[in-house]
């Protein structure tokens, strides 16, 4: 009897494994039972999980065979992925995708919530957002402003023009018609070089005028005979250069164009008071060094005035005008406002230069280094008893070789 005992004892050693090993088997069983039951699996997903673990060879050519979405490849690493892998793992998995979601979209309505209560009457899916897209969409517009600037310097810079200003002496309320011009000034742009070279010419400069039949009289009465296209053949008559466009500036307009921009910043280059455009006497005083922040009625002031000197320094005080304008246009803050500013210069002071040109001349005036500023030489003499200006020929000859050289590199034939 005591050699079967270690046998017995063997085989109770094994039946309490077996037992123990079917216990745990039971109560394993019980626990997915539970636990399938509380997390309720995706039965669908299931039966497809069920058939790739019959068929573990084709898994990987199940998962490439599936349709992608362009639009939606770039969002799989984000919650498309995790579904998938929710789904792949069962119903324990769905719910932790499910319970995710849940509080993603309580945080979102909660984002939702705020930008609503910032902004009462704004939905708040177009509460924050549309402010972002405005924002975008004024800085490609600068951006592309700049860019078109840029480009028609660029395109353009070497092709130099000329460009005529014409002040007209219309008082406020007045009509141009039948005025006459009370300034000349012609300025050419040489972009290569930086260098604008301005030439003033006195109103009573005894000239041919082509709408008179070339009959000679005083350069200023041109305008009132045949408006700025008269006066563009007599000035281009008198210097021998071609105009390439024009101005007339009034005293309106000219006020007009300086308070549409918000006003110019400019230095003083004298000492000196000013009526306004009234008339009424010492409205302005300027003092030499001192800057100014100028509104269109103060510019006025300071560039008509030359009393205390000549038509020269006059015609300088209002290319120092022009110059500011420009140089305020050409600033980051003040890109937005040349489409304006040109159009208000065709309706109001015929400008008939396109918004490329205006561009490469105000890049040219923003960019100057060199300004160099010429004077027809005349003497005063009279005739049938009226006063005019004629001109040195020799040194108006002279002048006109000047211009060319600069302006074309050489004589002209």
């Amino acid at each position: 009897m005591a050699e079967h005992q270690p046998h017995r004892s063997r085989l109770e050693r094994r039946r309490m494994q077996l037992e123990e090993q079917a216990r745990q088997e039971e109560e394993q069983a019980r626990q997915e039972e539970a636990f399938s039951k509380a997390y309720a699996p995706d039965e669908s997903f299931s039966q497809q999980s069920f058939e790739k673990q019959q068929e573990p060879a084709t898994y990987h050519r199940y998962v490439e065979e599936q349709p992608r979405d362009r639009k939606s490849t770039s969002r799989r690493s984000g919650s498309g992925m995790l579904k998938q892998v929710a789904q792949m793992i069962g119903g324990a998995g769905s719910r932790l995708f499910a319970n995710r979601e849940r509080s993603r979209r309580s945080r979102k309505a909660g984002r939702s919530e705020q930008s609503v209560q910032k902004n009462p009457d704004v939905s708040s899916r177009e509460a924050h957002p549309k402010k972002i897209k405005k924002k975008r969409r004024f800085k490609r517009k600068l951006l592309g402003l700049f860019l078109l600037l840029l480009i028609a310097f660029v395109l353009f810079a070497s092709q130099p023009f000329t460009f005529l200003l014409i002040g007209s002496d219309a008082r406020p309320g007045e009509s141009l018609r039948g005025s006459r011009s009370d300034s000349l000034s012609v300025m050419q742009f040489i972009p290569l070089s930086r260098t604008i070279q301005l030439t003033s010419i006195p109103r009573d400069t005894y000239t041919p005028i082509s709408c008179e039949n070339g009959k000679k009289d005083k350069i200023t009465h041109a305008f009132a005979f045949g408006g700025e296209e008269c006066t563009q053949d007599a000035v281009s008559g008198l210097l021998d250069e071609e105009i390439d466009g024009k101005i007339v500036i009034s005293f309106d307009s000219f006020i007009g164009l300086v308070d549409q921009i918000g006003g110019i910043d400019l230095v003083s280059t004298g000492t000196f008071s000013e009526q306004d455009a009234s008339g009424k006497a010492n409205q302005y005083s300027f003092q030499k060094g001192k800057e100014y922040h100028m509104d269109g009625a103060m510019a006025l002031a300071y560039s008509r005035h030359r009393k205390t000197d000549n038509d020269g320094a006059r015609a300088n005080r209002q290319s120092e005008v022009i110059q500011a304008v420009a140089t305020h246009l050409m600033k980051p803050t003040g890109w937005s406002k040349i489409p304006a500013a040109h159009t208000y210069m065709k309706e109001e002071m015929n400008l008939d230069l396109s918004v490329r040109e205006m561009a490469t001349a105000g890049l040219s005036i923003a960019l100057m280094s060199e300004r160099k500023h010429y004077e027809i030489e005349a003497v005063s003499q009279r005739l049938n008893g009226i006063f005019y200006d004629l001109p040195n020929e020799k040194a108006l000859q002279e002048l006109r070789d000047q211009l060319d050289t600069t302006f074309y590199g050489t004589l002209k034939n």
